[in-house]
């Protein structure tokens, strides 16, 4: 028995920990929920566990199809984008930063800054904390220049939509969510379930050894994964830092590109990436 097959073999006995009725496969149409896809249906053939996809319209072409032609399900946001900018903001550096400028811009509101934010935010150029935001944030947000800027994309245009769904339901998800891919990822993941018993069979798998999987068994991978190393919500400015958002968006068709540049502009504008509605790729 060679790596590939030890692995799979180890896999299909972590599936056994699981009733497949009381789970989904929650389905990107990207690399790594569809190396599961492909363990689900074609090493187990296991029909019990359906297959959901959450298609918030911001994904690249290629992996919509994907999911339209694999997913049992399609669930959709509980917002549209323009009324999540509208109401919450959009993203622009990080997760956690623009968290951080979030609660501080509510905490302002209501006209009482806690000592954590004042650290973090206020004070961020002289804090010597990990998690402060940066000092180019800090000067766009008290030079009044900054946008309307949230955490909030992703929470109403796909967590939201997939909590209702497993109330609905009463599943749990099984993700594609590697530790391999960040150093977040390697200090949380440390077994294939956490405390809600969302499962996560594939976390101690390497991007090598997935590689060397998908040549022996001819799984598909994306075309656009020539170009990009994940896929999700085409031209998010989170990826600007890695490159990402530019490739993704001489990927996008030009309709896609025109409304993702529409929705993201600002905080493009900040990030310093250069953008117009032609591109010359």
């Amino acid at each position: 028995m060679d790596e590939t097959e030890f692995y799979l073999e180890d896999l299909k006995s972590k599936f056994m920990k699981i009733n497949p009725s009381d789970y989904y496969l929650s389905y990107s149409g990207g690399r790594d929920s569809h190396f599961l896809y492909w363990f689900i249906k074609e090493y187990l053939k296991e029909p019990r566990i359906e297959i959901v996809s959450l298609n918030t319209g911001m994904e690249l072409e290629e992996i919509r199809k994907r999911m339209q032609n694999n997913a049992d399900r399609i669930l959709y946001p509980v917002m549209k984008p323009f009324d999540i900018k509208d109401e919450y903001g959009i993203p622009c550096v990080s997760k956690h930063q623009d968290e951080l400028v979030y609660i501080y811009r509510e905490q302002l509101k209501r006209g009482k800054i806690t000592p954590c934010i004042e650290k973090l935010v206020v004070n961020s150029k002289v804090s010597n904390s990990f998690y402060k935001i940066n000092n180019k944030l800090h000067d766009a947000l008290f030079s009044g220049t900054l946008h309307k800027i949230s955490h909030l994309c992703c929470k109403y245009l796909k967590k939201e939509p997939a909590r209702n769904f497993e109330k609905e339901s009463d599943k749990l998800p099984i993700m594609g969510i590697m530790w391999e891919e960040s150093l977040t990822r390697k200090v949380r993941f440390t077994s294939c379930f956490n405390q809600k018993r969302y499962f996560y069979p594939i976390w101690d798998l390497t991007h090598e050894l997935q590689r060397q999987i998908e040549d022996k068994y001819e799984i598909e991978v994306p075309s656009i994964y020539q170009y990009v190393t994940q896929t999700g919500c085409a031209g998010c400015p989170y990826g600007i830092s890695h490159g990402e958002t530019i490739k993704e968006l001489s990927l996008c068709t030009p309709q896609q590109r025109k409304f993702v540049l529409d929705y993201f502009k600002e905080s493009y504008e900040v990030r310093g990436l250069f953008y117009q509605y032609k591109f010359n790729f």
